[in-house]
């Protein structure tokens, strides 16, 4: 095991040497568009009103009907991509695309590692409590994954004296926390939560005191696209001196914004962008579109989200299948290398995170095939598939080591008396056994790895967790929509049990039809 490890960390280190450079210069590369006429800006879409998903699965919102309005100004057609928060810095700077226009704060932070445009709009962190509630003092209080408001409640504990922070992946999770009595208060932006408090999803909670502090909102480039963030400046300009800007502010804020503190906020940052004035005016709102709210809004988007889930797991177990097989059969070879090299990639492999592997295929390996090609060949669909692949192999392979292992050593010395080679004895006699002993946990892999795809929104692939998330964001339900998502993650579980099965017996049955043991 010591020279296993050893062998290993060898490897590791050498593919660590040359894959960094690699890394350090497709992330260098200059501002390129995905084609010459598309833009491509990303947001949560967890984020209501700013950005959330419609009963068609289309991205709406503040932040999304900005990013349309200031794309085409720009005379590019808008191709708006969902992100989860915790990847969307790295999808930027990877290039998956190439603004993001997601309600993210200009902080000096940020400034270090992306360029941002003047100020879109202007919030402010609030508190918000349930009526009655006295003083903070060892409450439990819930904010955002990766925000700026835990931050904010660690480094003023006079404010907070002994409170307890809850992160959640989005306001809609906090609100049916707050609903279900397993936190106290939270904080969220101001108009975030004024928005649930308007729509009636957040009970009997108010806003508590001042703002914590302001925040002013702005789009995000990588530190190579100087001229695209003055392109965004002059069009933010042109929006709100047409009256397009408070048409949008109107139709999801539902009140007339406050020009001069955004003016104000122009001249605050305006030593960190490029030099603009502004103006503005006013006009009527618009019609919001309309959200799943109910079961038969939701299923419709659900199944679309079942059907990517049951592709990458229909794939992934078919390619994982033969892979593992062959890992498998290193991981006995007769050469110590082949032994050793297989048995690394599975301690490897089983080692680490499939997220992690999710963000290293997608951010990293496909990053630089595309750069080095000149083209997008690997997208998040192709790059999920590959980490699920190489993830479920090593599982695969470690499972038919074991089956191989199991077979009596009998089999062998009979095969070999009567002049079989040892490719034959593996191809013929010992990996039909293996697999038959090991397939009721080949069969418990494929249900894992259907589980597993959950993980790919990470990377902006829609599958069905990462849809019923989206449909909690629409519509504050916190249980139906992923009541509804169970079911269909039990159906498609349960048919794979059963095909698992009566593979099992058939096979069982056409062994026994051959000879049974030999």
């Amino acid at each position: 095991m010591n020279n296993l490890r050893k062998f290993a960390i060898t490897i590791g280190f050498a593919l660590l040497i040359g894959f960094v450079p690699l890394l350090s210069s497709a992330a260098s590369q200059p501002f390129v568009t995905n084609s010459g006429t598309t833009l491509r800006l990303s947001m949560s879409g967890a984020f209501q009103p700013f950005s959330t998903t419609d009963k068609t699965g289309s991205l709406v919102g503040f932040d999304a009907d900005i990013a349309r309005a200031v794309a085409r100004h720009m005379g590019y057609e808008p191709l708006l991509v969902q992100t989860g928060w915790a990847g969307i810095q790295a999808g930027l700077q990877a290039g998956k695309f190439e603004l993001i226009c997601g309600s993210m704060a200009i902080t000096p932070q940020r400034l270090k590692q992306m360029h941002f445009s003047l100020p879109y709009y202007v919030s402010g962190a609030q508190i918000f409590v349930r009526r009655g509630l006295g003083n903070l003092r060892g409450r439990r209080i819930g904010v955002t994954e990766n925000s700026t408001y835990a931050r904010y409640i660690k480094k003023h504990p006079a404010k907070f004296p002994g409170v307890t922070i809850l992160a959640y992946g989005s306001e809609a999770e906090i609100v049916a926390a707050m609903n279900t009595g397993k936190i106290d208060a939270f904080v969220s932006d101001r108009i975030v939560g004024g928005f649930y408090i308007k729509k009636g999803a957040a009970g009997d909670i108010v806003p508590s005191g001042q703002l914590l502090y302001r925040e002013a909102m702005g789009i995000a480039a990588r530190l190579d696209s100087p001229d695209l963030v003055r392109q965004v400046n002059q069009a933010l300009l042109a929006l709100v001196q047409d009256g397009t800007y408070e048409k949008i502010y109107r139709k999801w804020v539902g009140s007339k914004p406050d020009l001069e503190i955004l003016f104000s906020a122009w001249g605050d940052y305006a030593r960190h962008l490029p030099e603009l004035e502004a103006v503005g005016r006013s006009v009527k709102s618009s019609k919001k579109p309309g959200f799943a709210d109910n079961v038969s809004a939701m299923l419709p988007l659900l199944a679309k989200g079942a059907l990517l889930t049951l592709i990458l797991s229909v794939i992934t177990a078919v390619a994982a299948l033969i892979t593992g097989a062959l890992v498998g059969i290193g991981t006995v070879a007769r050469h110590s290398f082949i032994r050793r090299a297989a048995g690394s990639f599975i301690w490897v492999v089983r080692g680490t995170p499939l997220l992690v592997q999710l963000f290293m295929s997608y951010f990293a390996l496909a990053t630089i095939i595309n750069r080095m090609l000149g083209f997008e060949a690997i997208g998040a669909f192709g790059a999920a598939l590959i980490a699920l692949i190489v993830n479920t192999t090593a599982y695969n392979a470690e499972t038919l080591r074991g089956g191989i292992n199991a077979v009596d050593r009998g089999q062998w010395d009979a095969a070999a008396s009567i002049g079989m080679t040892r490719g034959k004895i593996m191809r013929r006699v010992i990996l039909p056994l293996a697999f038959r002993d090991s397939l009721p946990s080949l069969g418990n892999n494929l249900v894992v790895l259907i589980k597993d795809t959950s993980l790919v929104g990470a990377i902006t692939l829609i599958e069905l967790t990462y849809v019923a998330r989206n449909v909690v964001f629409q519509t504050g339900q916190a249980f139906l929509p992923f009541l509804c998502a169970a079911g269909f993650y039990l159906v498609i579980i349960s048919l794979v049990t059963l095909g698992v099965k009566a593979w099992e017996k058939r096979l069982r049955r056409s062994i026994q039809a051959a000879g049974g043991n030999l």
